[in-house]
C-alpha cells in the first residue's frame, strides 16, 4: 500500500511540472518577441521570453527580464511629451509582445515612429535588444 502511494506521488510530481525543466510553464513572465527591425514591411526575428526564472532563447534574456520587471505596467501607455507629433522617430521598428505577464494575458505592439510612442519602446528596450 505505502508503495502505491509512493508512486502515485511520484506521478503527480512529474506531471506538475515540479522538476523546473525551463519549458516556460512554471516562468511567471512568459512572452513572444516579434521584432521587425525595419518596419512591418521588412523581414521579423522571433524571440521567447521567459522571466521569474530567466529563460528563452532571446539574446539577452536576463537584461530583458531586468528592465521588464522593473517597470510598473510595461504594458501600459505612456503620457506623450508635449507637441510630440513635431518630432521625429528615432526608427522605423516595431515589436509585439504576447503572451503571460505574472498572470495576465498581454499582446502590445510597441514602436518607435514617433515621440509620441518612442517612450514605451525606450523604457523597456532590452527587451528588443536590435544587436543581432
Amino acid at each position: 500500500m505505502r508503495r502505491a502511494a509512493a508512486l502515485l506521488a511520484l506521478a503527480l510530481l512529474a506531471g506538475c511540472g515540479g522538476g523546473g525543466s525551463g519549458d516556460g510553464g512554471s516562468a511567471k513572465i512568459d512572452l513572444k518577441v516579434t521584432l521587425w527591425p525595419s518596419g512591418t514591411n521588412g523581414d521579423s526575428v522571433t524571440w521567447t521570453l521567459r522571466c521569474e526564472p530567466t529563460g528563452g532563447d532571446h539574446p539577452d534574456p536576463a537584461a530583458a527580464c531586468a528592465a521588464l520587471t522593473a517597470v510598473k505596467d510595461p504594458f501600459g501607455k505612456l503620457k506623450p511629451p508635449p507637441r510630440c507629433s513635431e518630432i521625429p522617430g528615432s526608427s522605423p521598428e516595431v515589436a509585439l509582445l504576447e503572451g503571460d505577464f505574472r498572470g495576465r494575458r498581454v499582446r502590445s505592439m510597441f514602436e518607435r515612429s514617433s515621440a509620441c510612442v518612442a517612450g514605451r519602446w525606450d523604457r523597456i528596450a532590452p527587451v528588443f535588444d536590435t544587436g543581432f
